[in-house]
Parts: C-alpha cells; sequence; structure tokens
C-alpha cells in the first residue's frame, strides 16, 4: 500500500512528516521511550535506537515513503533509513513477537493515517491535518 499522493493539493510533504511523526509516536509508547529519546540526535540505548528503526521501519515500508523523504522526517541520512529497516527485517525473521507487535502497530497506523486524511476532507477546507508534535 502507498500513501504518496493521497490528500489534498500541495499536502504532500506535511502527509509524509505527519506519518512519519505518527509512526515515532506509536513506537515510542509501544517501546515506552520518551518521544525526545526517539528524536535524539544519538543513540543512547539500544532500547531507544530499537523503537526509532521500528518508526523508520514502518513509514518506510508500510507507507512506501522513500528512504530519502523518510530520512529528512527522522533527520538520518537515507543509508541510515536502508540500514534501520534491514536490521527490522532481521529481527522480525526470528522474533515472533515483534512480527506481530509490528502488524498490529502497522493496521492501527493506517486507520489512524486513513481517518485524519478523511475527517480533513470532509471539512472540506482543503487542508492537511496537523503533525503530531
Amino acid at each position: 500500500m502507498s500513501w504518496i499522493g493521497f490528500g489534498h493539493g500541495g499536502g504532500r510533504p506535511l502527509h509524509e512528516a505527519m506519518i512519519c511523526r505518527q509512526c515515532e509516536a506509536a513506537l515510542s509508547s509501544a517501546f515506552d521511550v520518551p518521544l525526545a529519546a526517539l528524536r535524539a540526535s544519538r543513540r543512547s540505548r539500544a532500547r531507544h535506537a530499537l523503537a526509532r528503526a521500528g518508526a523508520i521501519y514502518l513509514a518506510r515500508t508500510s507507507f512506501g515513503l522513500a528512504e530519502t523523504t523518510v530520512g529528512r522526517a527522522f533527520g538520518r541520512h537515507r543509508s541510515t533509513i536502508g540500514h534501520a529497516c534491514r536490521r527490522i527485517d532481521e529481527r522480525r525473521a526470528c522474533d515472533r513477537s515483534m512480527r506481530h507487535g509490528l502488524l498490529c502497530l502497522e493496521h492501527a497506523l493506517a486507520r489512524h493515517v486513513a481517518r485524519r486524511w478523511q475527517d480533513a476532507a470532509m471539512a472540506g477546507n482543503g487542508e492537511t491535518p496537523e503533525v503530531a508534535r
């Protein structure tokens, strides 16, 4: 499923940023990691790095965003995005609970993002929903 171009007019960059923020918020909550730690420029703890990699993975694979786009939203180079996705793929392959958890988060995020865009469309003002902070 690709969400690129979904929404109204020139809202694509804002939409992509909103998806990344929603992925961050979901993984922050799921891993019980403060959002500030997830957004930190340096890796301080393995759990924080894993939560960040999971958010990157969901933004990239579940929503079909480009590595460059995800990298810009997460403040990382595109090669780091590819590395994070490979790490999560490897972890999913051998960790059943990680696979199940990410699948549940993916479905919940897809519904949440679609609902936010539907609400914005029904408002009829052509604006995109606010980015989660």
